[in-house]
């Protein structure tokens, strides 16, 4: 897996993306209540996309969305969707390496974390983006099984099978992270923790 073809892959998915997209309400609320998304929040969400999250964080009254994406197309179309919005700023750029001046009460990767080259190296770097005692949450809106499934196909060679709770457990708390919710059944995906430090 390399970040070129990563990039390629969800460039060419961009056009797309949202027509493809079915989100259930009950599932992204759950996983907001484990982010502890909430008003007066400054979310941090990774590998945005086309800001499918988005209206989610709104409706809870967040004080402001910074969404990043390695793809730039895929930012290219959220700025589109979300160009009268100045609680949202966008930014091409690596998870893996990018830095923020200010920090973040609450971090969400969502439907993503297999796509992710180094998980240790992105959850290190992302600490360093968030505030103490703030939220870092890895989630997806389907089971792992599913997860694999899907991610077998033409995703096949940008993808790694998603880890298990357990395994995703232990790397939160070997970054010092405790964790607050941990879940993973046949329809949903969630590893959430606090920063300690």
């Amino acid at each position: 897996m390399h970040k070129n073809e990563i990039i390629d892959f969800f460039d060419k998915c961009s056009e797309f993306w949202d027509e493809n997209m079915i989100t259930c309400d009950d599932k992204m609320n759950e996983i907001m209540d484990a982010a502890g998304i909430g008003a007066g929040a400054g979310v941090l969400d990774i590998a945005c996309g086309t800001g499918v999250m988005f209206d989610y964080y709104l409706k809870r009254g967040v004080l402001n969305i910074t969404g990043v994406d390695i793809s730039e197309k895929m930012i290219k179309i959220a700025r589109k969707k979300f160009a009268k919005n100045s609680r949202i700023n966008l930014i091409c750029g690596d998870a893996d390496t990018i830095s923020f001046k200010d920090t973040f009460d609450c971090c969400v990767v969502f439907n993503a974390f297999p796509h992710f080259i180094n998980p240790e190296g992105l959850i290190r770097n992302l600490k360093n983006c968030i505030k103490t005692q703030g939220s870092l949450t890895i989630a997806h809106d389907n089971g792992r099984r599913a997860i694999d499934s899907h991610h077998s196909g033409e995703a096949h060679s940008v993808s790694r099978q998603l880890m298990s709770e357990d395994d995703l457990e232990r790397l939160f708390v070997k970054c010092n992270f405790r964790v607050t919710t941990k879940k993973a059944t046949d329809d949903i995906y969630i590893v959430s923790g606090i920063k300690l430090n």
